[in-house]
């Protein structure tokens, strides 16, 4: 929901609050369920299923689904956007043009959506609708203390500003400046365990990335070439601040990977154990909390466009 008013005849002020909230969603869930075999007896086998998380055959079998009730049970998938956006700006008048927006917001829960922002390679997250790797083992979904993930997911921005501003001289030069300012993501600690990562400290225990502020400028001058032709030259600079903060860490605790059983997990054995265990393997990596990427150096683009 939102409103506008109009303060001047030129300049405007909108409002607008927005709430997104994950109901279910699609995904493949490895499901433990007991399996009888031709000659009667039992044994406990992952099965696969496209299914809503926590819901139907991904519910305990106490609860009349397929998992098993010995192990932690499938949660649900849980997702919560909130946004407060308000703009003020100003229409082209007396030669210039403006404006600010801000938002301020929280996206958080335990899914980040089709494209998983937990599954980062350089920066980008994983696109694999519907067949992310959230549910592909009982205990990913969980801490290593048995608490169901929770808290700000990875692409959580609290506060986003963007101002810009154009003037046109009357000599035909236009000079444009666009400033940002964002709030750095969250940092969680991942654990490579049993060929999969976990948040055992659950989400955002390591703070925040710094908060990155930088500005483009763009420059256009246009004249004429007889009666019929115009000739622009542009230059735009992103980046004009030569902006370098931080922009993502290296949050992998060990890197070969730890292996602990069910009942290590299961009994607290791995949320006290876990920080020795990969001492003890000698998988500590040794880059883990340092920066990983900054911000895009400046850059320039020079235009060249004849008109007639």
């Amino acid at each position: 929901m939102g409103a506008e008013k109009k303060l001047l005849e030129d300049l405007s002020l909108s409002v607008r609050l927005v709430n997104k909230h994950l109901i279910r969603t699609i995904e493949d869930v490895g499901v433990f369920e007991t399996v009888t075999n031709p000659d009667g007896t039992t044994n406990l086998t992952e099965n696969f299923y496209i299914t809503n998380p926590g819901f139907g055959w991904s519910r305990p079998v106490s609860q009349g689904g397929k998992f098993t009730d010995a192990y932690w049970p499938c949660p649900k998938a849980t997702r919560e956007y909130y946004g407060l956006n308000i703009s003020l700006e100003k229409r082209f008048s007396n030669n210039w043009q403006g404006g600010i927006n801000y938002t301020l917001s929280r996206v958080a829960g335990n899914y980040s959506g089709l494209s998983s922002s937990d599954e980062v390679t350089d920066g980008v997250g994983r696109t694999g609708p519907n067949v992310e790797q959230y549910y592909d083992d009982w205990f990913i979904m969980y801490d290593a203390k048995g608490n169901v993930l929770k808290g700000v997911l990875p692409q959580d921005r609290t506060h986003y500003i963007k101002a810009y501003g154009t003037y046109a001289f009357p000599f035909g030069l236009t000079v444009g400046v666009i400033g940002y300012g964002r709030s750095g993501l969250p940092l969680t600690t991942k654990l490579f365990l049993n060929d999969r990562y976990i948040y055992p400290e659950n989400r955002g225990d390591m703070g925040r990335l710094p908060f990155t502020f930088w500005a483009d400028l763009y420059l256009d001058y246009t004249f004429k070439i007889g009666d019929r032709y115009r000739i622009s030259l542009n230059l735009q600079i992103n980046n004009v601040t030569g902006t370098e903060t931080i922009q993502s860490k290296i949050m992998d605790l060990n890197l070969d990977g730890i292996y602990a059983d069910y009942t290590q997990i299961l009994d607290g054995t791995l949320a006290r154990d876990y920080k020795a265990m990969v001492a003890d393997g000698g998988d500590v990596n040794t880059a883990f909390n340092k920066w990983s990427r900054r911000f895009a150096p400046w850059t320039a683009r020079l235009g060249l466009k004849l008109s007639f």
